[in-house]
């Protein structure tokens, strides 16, 4: 029956009272209406030793780490994360906003929330924890910090309290009351909602719950091997001193250990600062300038046209990589890291032959490869050859031109492919692209990469892309090649000054010896690793190119550093589905997290939002009003799970968009954000709310 809001008769009581504070209000309202709740209580014994020296070696309280073993068994019962919604219905929710009873330092209990533990590890739990306790403790949460959990924990056996029961609150179905240790175990009782959760859903999630906290290690991941002790001459050798090397081999000097890293080069930054990001870079702020220029006649401004100085470009790019190249090395140096110049191969499980200018035999305890991956040149009739006479270059090998090409052909249409293709356009070249996929940078998400063909068909007159393609031949000589191609039923030639091979990367481990180590290879040669960078041998990691997936700098770095965190004992992981790229056409393309079609894919649900960069102000303004932005979200949680981007400045725009998915942000909260105006950047909160409004009219639409 309806019920009337009125609350119950309550007897008067002599004195004089003081105001509740707001925390003390809202339990009072939770506790009365928590009388109207149809409970039931199970409880069981469960052995904390081991998850106590988890938490330990990962440096963080066990109240912490009951909360992630918490998460993973909620995740096998989502009931037990749902709630009941008058009248008669049934909230679900994927996101873990666990609240954890904290005493304050009046002697009370307060509760505050650690927002989505199922997508945080250890650490950045409780570097949240951390300050909410304290602030707990003053009774100086504000209500976002203690309202709206989703799972609650009480944890009594601190006091040495053997058993308890703990109170179910609006809004939750469940909560655990966790006891004091004995020889027979932790009790831990649940407390259920009978209206949302049945007493054997209860059992199996503590049976669980009992698991998870009994065995960490299956949900933390095999915990590093600490580095083997031994007559080794250094504990850790990196094989590679691009960024996934160098910042694994920093992460390790700046905890203690000793570390030497050959590189095959006089400076580190591997292909990054040498072949790659940094040099491509330089190149493209020139185009960049130039194509700046077509903007400044609708601006009222005349400058003339540009004139490209390529020597001095070139004069500007390689001071560029020359004094990152000597910074890197002085700070590896001021580290004591050991920088040893030369090419490792594996002579055994433990040792490597160097050689090259610091030839030597080396024994290691542990090792990370960080050797990256070289162009990959597809067999096409000719094509060594061309690259023999210089005719053809790849992204390898293209850095020595003593002026830009006329007429250049670019084969493969990816990152690489696409950005040199347009920078080359701007500095004056006529330019074909041949992909063989259905379309180009295939990496990014769909529209985006359909948008970025109009865009280019219109503001890169010169510029041809043609997918779907068959390179059939190379023929000729510098200055005057010839590349056969079929194009649906016809076989076409087009003449050009310089071929561009840019068919992506692919690893080549061949120099390594790695049988002599027993590290086995995945698939196209790339060195089978999991999330935590470990290979077959449980002491040797490997990080970066060389293990395929995303072949990108900041990739690389972040798995160096995850193999640091494992070899030093800390569990971590690389997660692919909050990485991020840009690739630097113009507009730029860029994405963080996962499209539409990938969360689908993984059994999310999701929905997403757009917006055309033509209706912003600022776009206006510079007349860069090409592309668009697209978020994407789950429909239950709200979380933001990708953002994919077609926009002349994504590479700054895309920073934001990578905090919303690392940190696990809802609508809600970007919606909340005050963004400035006018900036690009309040396109986030404008889609944040067009897409909540959305999501609440098919709610209502839906009763």
């Amino acid at each position: 029956p309806a019920t009337t809001g009125a609350r119950v008769s309550e007897p008067a009581v002599p004195g004089e009272g003081r105001a509740m504070s707001a925390i003390e209000k809202a339990i009072s309202q939770a506790m009365v209406a928590s009388l109207s709740i149809p409970v039931f209580h199970v409880t069981v014994k469960v052995k904390p030793e081991a998850l106590m020296r988890a938490a330990k070696a990962h440096k963080v309280s066990l109240t912490v780490a009951i909360a992630k073993a918490a998460s993973q068994a909620l995740t096998k019962h989502p009931l037990v994360n749902a709630a009941y919604q008058p009248t008669d219905k049934i909230v679900e929710r994927a996101q873990h906003d666990i609240g954890i009873a904290a005493t304050t330092e009046d002697g009370g209990l307060v509760v505050p929330v650690l927002r989505a533990v199922e997508g945080k590890d250890l650490a950045q739990l409780q570097s949240e924890w951390t300050p909410l306790v304290e602030k707990a403790r003053k009774r100086r949460l504000s209500p976002p910090e203690y309202t709206h959990p989703t799972f609650t924990i009480s944890n009594m056996g601190m006091y040495g309290i053997s058993q308890f029961d703990a109170i179910v609150t609006p809004g939750t179905a469940a909560i655990i009351a966790i006891a004091g240790n004995s020889p027979e175990g932790m009790p831990i009782t649940i407390t259920a909602d009978h209206r949302v959760v049945n007493g054997a859903e209860a059992a199996l999630f503590l049976k669980d719950l009992k698991k998870a906290i009994e065995h960490p290690e299956g949900w933390l991941g095999a915990a590093a091997s600490p580095i083997p002790e031994g007559d080794y001459d250094v504990q850790v050798l990196v094989i590679g001193a691009g960024p996934g090397g160098e910042d694994c081999a920093r992460e390790l000097v700046e905890n203690g250990v000793k570390v030497a890293m050959v590189n095959n080069a006089p400076y580190p930054g591997g292909e990054c600062l040498w072949r790659g990001c940094i040099p491509s870079k330089a190149w493209r702020a020139a185009a960049d300038r130039i194509r700046d220029r077509e903007h400044d006649a609708a601006m009222g401004l005349q400058m003339g046209t540009p004139k490209l100085d390529w020597a001095q470009l070139e004069k500007h790019r390689r001071g560029i990589l020359q004094a990152r190249g000597e910074m890197a090395l002085k700070t590896d140096q001021g580290m004591k890291i050991q920088v040893l110049e030369g090419t490792a191969r594996f002579t055994g499980e433990h040792s490597v032959e160097i050689s090259g200018k610091d030839a030597r035999s080396l024994r290691f305890g542990a090792c990370v490869i960080a050797t990256g991956a070289p162009a990959f040149v597809p067999p096409i009739n000719g094509v060594q050859e061309a690259l023999k006479s210089g005719a053809a270059v790849t992204s390898d090998t293209v850095w020595d031109l003593a002026q830009p090409p006329k007429r250049l052909c670019v084969i493969g249409a990816g990152a690489i492919g696409m950005e040199m293709a347009q920078m080359f356009h701007d500095f004056g070249a006529e330019v074909l692209v041949l992909e063989a996929l259905p379309r180009p940078v295939a990496e990014m998400e769909k529209e985006v990469s359909e948008q970025l063909m109009k865009a280019l068909a219109h503001n890169s007159p010169r510029l041809q892309v043609l997918t779907d393609v068959k390179v059939q031949e190379v023929t000729g000589k510098p200055g005057a090649l010839d590349i056969r191609y079929q194009l649906g039923e016809e076989v076409t030639h087009h003449a050009c000054d310089l071929l561009l091979v840019a068919t992506g990367k692919r690893p080549d481990t061949g120099a390594l010896n790695l049988s002599s180590a027993g590290v086995t290879l995945a698939e196209r040669g790339a060195i089978a690793a999991s999330s935590t960078g470990q290979t077959s041998v449980a002491h040797i990691y490997a990080v970066g190119d060389v293990v395929g997936g995303y072949m990108l700098a900041h990739t690389a770095g972040q798995q160096g550093r995850v193999a640091a965190a494992n070899l030093l004992g800390h569990a971590a992981q690389y997660d692919a589905a909050k990485d991020s790229g840009v690739t630097f056409t113009r507009p730029q393309c860029a994405f963080v997290g996962l499209s539409m079609e990938q969360a689908k894919a993984a059994g999310m649900d999701v929905t997403e939002v757009k917006v055309p960069m033509s209706i912003d102000a600022k776009a206006m303004m510079t007349g860069e009003t090409d592309g668009l932005i697209k978020m994407v979200a789950d429909k239950v949680s709200h979380r933001i799970v990708g953002v994919h981007f077609l926009a002349d400045h994504a590479d700054l725009l895309v920073g934001e968009a990578v905090m919303m998915v690392s940190a696990g942000l809802t609508l809600e909260q970007v919606a909340e954000a005050i963004h400035p105006h006018p900036t690009q950047t309040e396109l986030f909160g404008e889609m944040a709310r067009r897409l909540l409004s959305r999501l609440r009219r098919s709610a209502r639409a839906a009763g």
